[in-house]
């Protein structure tokens, strides 16, 4: 608004008209309009710009009507920036969760954005930081994906999508959507198949995060809150892992919320505590879907695809190698705890 000044300075010394650019604080406007309005002159534009405003007047009189027209055209008011939408509202608010600089949600939320049914919540994670795609371009491929595939077009436009920095976007559907999909093994077909498209269509790798059920938009700091712990969790602890629901994995959330100086003492204390020479990847995976099974050995016979006597036999080589036997619950978790922070 500065510029204003020195245009009035250059008006007045070329015309000979009366003209002046006053700057007052924004709580003296009104005081100030009135007293120059009582000495014959008119407000020409008003401006503000932080805590001062400004004010264009001329001595009414004195101005020809063909010249004070040319004056919109070196006062004409800056364009107001509109309010932000409700949409652009709550991608700050949950962009902050990212950042790290929490803000309140929008005034109102449940409110100004009813859910007439619960959401699901994806947390979508590029893989690759080098990665290119724009989200843009990955949101265009969303909406037939869900129309196409459940059958719901009036409901596609419930579709709600924001991107959260570069490396996560979040994306929440109405259950309708989903063919009213709640059960955990339903939720991570949904995320498999959504992986699936993301990794055809996008071209980048991403690791898909779903939640259960949401009930209002208030909810979803906790549940975000609770995706990027596990977002984390997964990135130190199970690389491997690109489809997961929220409630999956609590002994790696555990731990990936401590501090890192409490994680090496762990780490310190269970090397004094136990000898456990290198695990093989070949034995590593044994004990995970031993203890994704609740140390049900049967189950993990067949989700190995071995015969049952061969995996007692590769349990009773760790049991010799380790001392510790991975059938018994009180080993095991020694076991876990290792695997979490001796070999990460």
């Amino acid at each position: 608004m500065e510029k204003w000044m020195k245009e009035v300075e250059q008006i007045r010394q070329v015309t000979n008209l009366p003209i002046v650019c006053v700057k007052v604080c924004k709580h003296e406007i009104s005081q100030t309009q009135q007293e120059w309005e009582q000495k014959g002159w008119e407000l020409v534009s008003l401006a503000s710009e932080h805590d001062a405003a400004y004010l264009v007047l001329i001595e009414a009189m004195q101005w020809p009507a063909s010249s004070r027209s040319l004056l919109s055209l070196f006062f004409s008011r800056p364009e107001e920036k509109a309010p932000p939408t409700l949409h652009e509202q709550i991608a700050v608010w949950l962009q902050s969760m990212v950042t790290g600089l929490r803000q309140a949600p929008p005034e109102r939320l449940d409110a100004r954005w009813p859910w007439k049914e619960e959401r699901l919540v994806f947390l979508i994670e590029r893989n690759r930081t080098e990665g290119t795609g724009t989200w843009e371009a990955l949101q265009s491929c969303l909406h037939p994906f869900f129309r196409e595939t459940a059958a719901y077009a009036p409901k596609a436009s419930s579709l709600a999508f924001f991107a959260l920095s570069h490396a996560y976007s979040v994306l929440l559907l109405p259950i309708s959507i989903l063919e009213g999909a709640k059960e955990r093994a339903d939720l991570l077909e949904w995320a498999s198949g959504l992986y699936d498209l993301i990794s055809t269509e996008w071209m980048e790798p991403v690791r898909i995060i779903v939640s259960a059920p949401v009930a209002a938009p208030s909810s979803l700091e906790k549940t975000l809150a609770g995706q990027l712990l596990l977002s984390r969790a997964l990135h130190q602890y199970r690389a491997q892992v690109m489809v997961a629901g929220d409630w999956m994995y609590p002994l790696e959330r555990w731990a990936a919320s401590l501090p890192a100086e409490t994680a090496k003492s762990i780490a310190r204390e269970l090397a004094a505590l136990m000898s456990v020479p290198q695990i093989s990847s070949e034995q590593r995976e044994t004990l995970e879907t031993l203890f994704a099974r609740q140390l049900n050995v049967s189950e993990t016979a067949r989700q190995l695809f071995l015969h049952r006597n061969t995996l007692l036999y590769r349990l009773d080589k760790l049991t010799e190698q380790t001392g510790l036997d991975p059938r018994q619950f009180p080993d095991a978790v020694l076991l876990q705890l290792y695997l979490l922070f001796r070999q990460h």
